[in-house]
């Protein structure tokens, strides 16, 4: 049996299944899958092995309008694209993890074709934002990409700060934005690889009290920069046991791209 593949929807839908289309999750993601009630259930959802992705995708240009008030136009913003989009995430991953099917179209005429786990299922909730980077870059002259700052930690805390994300670091939900979404998916190109980075991530966010970063670049740098030759592994934190919180400072990726380390991989993909 031949399964049409879906490509999304919005432009935006459309760019990040080609990007799971051109990369790792070829064999393995499915753009706007539906539920039993013929209701949208993610934007894209990608499973291998025990492994399952839900992406969300949302744009808001809100940020874009400087006639407004900032803080009211962030706080819209931030409601659109983050919170609602978390909550649906988190609804797409009980309705998944319940063992209810999943079909490719509207009618459920076309059923999910890869066969999930439910009791030895991986959940990873993705959230791509879109609508913040020039207002991100106005805000600050060190936020040289236009990135979103990320922090995990206990849920009662709240940073009322335009352009700084709180995430609850006991149900973790990965925030990708317009710069550094494909600087994801080139950098980590495989399944193995992907996974290996988001894994480590979740294995930080429960083991510090805190993880703050300035852009999921500056903390795929640091990944990058932090390997363990005894487990063979690349790791975020320290491994000094007395450290109960990681700051990753904005720029890491900028200073990375010049590291040797780098340059000699790209030299290294080149060739292969």
């Amino acid at each position: 049996m031949i399964i049409e593949k879906f490509e999304g929807v919005t432009p935006t839908e459309k760019l990040l299944a080609k990007y799971c289309e051109n990369t790792f999750l070829k064999l393995w993601s499915y753009a706007n899958p539906y539920n039993d009630k013929h209701d949208e259930l993610c934007d894209l959802l990608a499973v291998f092995e025990n492994h399952i992705y839900i992406f969300f995708d949302r744009e808001n240009l809100i940020l874009e309008d400087k006639s407004k008030n900032p803080e009211v136009s962030w706080n819209r913003w931030k409601k659109k694209v983050i919170d609602d989009q978390i909550r649906n995430a988190k609804g797409a991953e009980r309705y998944i993890l319940s063992g209810r099917e999943i079909f490719l179209d509207q009618k459920n005429l076309i059923s999910f074709p890869i066969k999930i786990d439910h009791e030895k299922s991986i959940v990873h909730k993705i959230i791509i934002a879109h609508g913040a980077k020039n207002a991100c870059k106005d805000a600050s002259i060190d936020n040289i990409y236009g990135s979103l700052a990320i922090s995990y930690g206990p849920n009662d805390i709240e940073f009322p700060l335009p352009f700084f994300i709180h995430l609850d670091k006991n149900d973790p939900v990965h925030i990708f934005d317009s710069y550094n979404l494909p600087i994801i998916f080139s950098e980590l190109d495989t399944f193995y690889d992907f996974t290996s980075y988001i894994e480590e991530k979740e294995n930080a966010i429960n083991k510090y009290d805190s993880l703050v970063y300035c852009g999921e670049e500056d903390l795929l740098a640091h990944y990058f920069l932090n390997f363990n030759e005894d487990n063979n592994n690349h790791y975020i934190g320290t491994l000094d046991t007395d450290i109960n919180g990681i700051y990753i400072g904005e720029g890491k990726w900028h200073e990375f791209k010049k590291h040797k380390q780098y340059i000699a991989r790209k030299e290294a993909d080149k060739i292969s």
